[in-house]
């Protein structure tokens, strides 16, 4: 599995260029460099294999090293954060659990 980052995007493919899965977090505020985690995506016939918590941490360390601020709206984001209290830090202290 590759993951890759796109603009607002970050995408796991086979080496072959199959979508495993997807993460989308559009920027809602330059000046604060915030984003919105708004879908965690998994290809049906990726599902059951832990792919969804494997592009959690990716996306998480990669917001650590751009600097992101996290706004949740995804339901599996949500959780995950709840589940993982060490990616607390990417939030603003108003929206953690």
């Amino acid at each position: 599995m590759q993951i890759t980052t796109e603009k607002e995007k970050l995408i796991a493919t086979e080496t072959d260029g199959t979508l495993i899965g997807q993460i989308d977090y559009p920027m809602v505020d330059e000046d604060a460099n915030r984003v919105v985690l708004e879908r965690v995506f998994v290809n049906p016939d990726y599902r059951g294999q832990g792919i969804a918590g494997k592009l959690m941490a990716a996306f998480v360390e990669y917001a650590d090293q751009a600097g992101l601020t996290v706004k949740l709206m995804c339901p599996y984001a949500k959780m995950s954060f709840k589940k993982h209290p060490e990616y607390q830090h990417l939030l603003l202290p108003e929206d953690r659990f």
